[in-house]
């Protein structure tokens, strides 16, 4: 019987593919290119992070930002609640009392020249406060009525801060318990004082009057004999003498064009920068103005005309005088190292066809002399106001309106440490020695608040 092999199963046969048409074809294309280009991103980006080290931290850190009253104050006082920013609006000096643990800050309010010339209204009696703030609470717990207020300064053995009200002319007493205005101390007309700076020795404040414009829609320049030192004894708020700078004259080689012989004082005056106190006297930044009325909206001191003066604590005389190099133009901003009897200065002006850039000096005050450095070694951010020390940690902060500039000021070790960036406008620093803090009063998002920061020293350097 024979056996029949059965017919193994036949596969069906493929189906013949479509063609494409042209537009299904270049989706493909399309599809293909986009899947091609998330890979190689998704690689590049895996080995950026393998191989490329994460970005380092500034050397300033934000800790807190604390919103603050509006610049014009209410009748009520007591008002402390969050407000927003205003046309012109600032702040300036701060001054932090620590065994009471409170932070004075000069919130200016809009500016009264800006508005005059712009012709907006508004209520100079109103214009401007302190806020004083609570370190140990982190909060606002008082606004202090003193409009226009510019510099400030501490008198610790007497529980008073000096507070400048540039716009009335006068000196504020205000006692740091109470927080209350004490006394007043008033200046002649146009003085416009600004920085203060105290003498705990004679228990003296020296007020660098920098002088108004009588009317600054005619001429936006001051009279001379508005530029002076004011001296007040402290504790009797009365005022002693006015320190004649706007009539110094020219000194050590300065040479201005404005000039005409046989006189030997310059037509414009002098600014009258920041001061501080060591070895009995007060030191105080000067420069030989330029015509403010001139056409050159940017038109500069003229060169080699900043000086540093130093007026004897005791006969109130300038003693000492000593003109900073030429690459220092308006010396403004001062502080102390009163272990090494070293002064820092900011030198502000700012000129990319002389070459001329913002930098930090340092002069010997025994001595009165320049200590040599590169300044490009020693150069500022944009804008520098303000010089503070951080004794306990040896540090020295710039304040500057683009950025905060850091320094290593120990003896021997001195050198740029870095910038930080922590907001807009950061002219204004005080420092909490006992926290190692710094507080910026800022303007954020359309609202003025105090931004606190603390240093790194692991942050990026130079």
């Amino acid at each position: 019987m024979s056996v029949q092999t059965p017919l193994a199963p036949q596969e069906p046969a493929l189906a013949k593919p479509e063609l494409l048409t042209p537009r299904g074809r270049l989706y493909a294309w399309i599809s293909g290119i986009v899947s091609f280009s998330i890979l190689v991103y998704l690689i590049a980006a895996i080995a950026h992070q393998v191989l490329v080290a994460p970005p380092t931290p500034q050397l300033l850190r934000i800790v807190e930002d604390v919103p603050l009253p509006g610049g014009l104050a209410p009748a009520n006082t007591t008002d402390v609640k969050p407000g927003v920013e205003l046309q012109f609006d600032g702040f300036d000096f701060q001054v932090y009392d620590a065994p009471t643990h409170r932070l004075f800050i000069a919130h200016t309010g809009p500016n009264p020249d800006n508005m005059i010339l712009n012709r907006i209204p508004f209520d100079p009696k109103s214009d401007g406060h302190i806020v004083v703030f609570d370190t140990a609470q982190n909060k606002v717990i008082a606004r202090i009525p003193v409009p226009q207020v510019a510099g400030m300064a501490e008198a610790p053995d007497l529980h008073k801060i000096f507070a400048a009200d540039a716009e009335d002319n006068v000196i504020a007493d205000i006692n740091i318990d109470t927080m209350k205005v004490e006394g007043q101390i008033q200046l002649p007309d146009n003085e416009s004082p600004d920085a203060v700076a105290y003498d705990p020795v004679d228990r003296r404040i020296f007020v660098s009057d920098v002088g108004a414009p009588v009317d600054p829609i005619k001429s936006a320049n001051a009279n001379p004999k508005n530029m002076n030192v004011a001296v007040i004894d402290a504790v009797q708020d009365k005022l002693l003498k006015l320190i004649p700078f706007g009539f110094l004259p020219l000194f050590g080689g300065e040479q201005d064009a404005d000039v005409k012989p046989p006189s030997n004082i310059p037509p414009f005056g002098h600014d009258v920068g920041h001061g501080a106190y060591d070895l009995g006297h007060i030191y105080v930044t000067s420069q030989v103005l330029p015509d403010a009325d001139s056409p050159n909206p940017y038109i500069l001191p003229p060169p080699h005309t900043g000086e540093l003066e130093a007026i004897n604590a005791v006969t109130l005389q300038i003693d000492k005088r000593v003109v900073l190099p030429a690459y220092c133009s308006t010396p403004h901003g001062i502080a102390i190292d009163t272990d090494q009897h070293v002064a820092f200065i900011a030198c502000t002006d700012f000129d990319p066809q002389s070459g001329l850039f913002q930098n930090l000096l340092r002069v010997s005050l025994p001595s009165m002399t320049v200590i040599p450095a590169d300044p490009a070694t020693m150069r500022l951010t944009g804008g520098p106001d303000l010089v503070r020390i951080d004794h306990s940690a040896g540090l020295l902060f710039v304040a500057c309106s683009e950025g905060v500039v850091i320094f290593d000021e120990k003896a021997g070790q001195f050198h740029r440490l870095g910038e930080a960036v922590v907001g807009k406008a950061t002219h204004s620093i005080a420092i909490n020695e006992q926290t190692q803090e710094m507080y910026f009063p800022i303007f954020a998002g359309g609202r003025p608040i105090l931004r606190i920061t603390a240093y790194n020293p692991n942050g990026r350097k130079d």
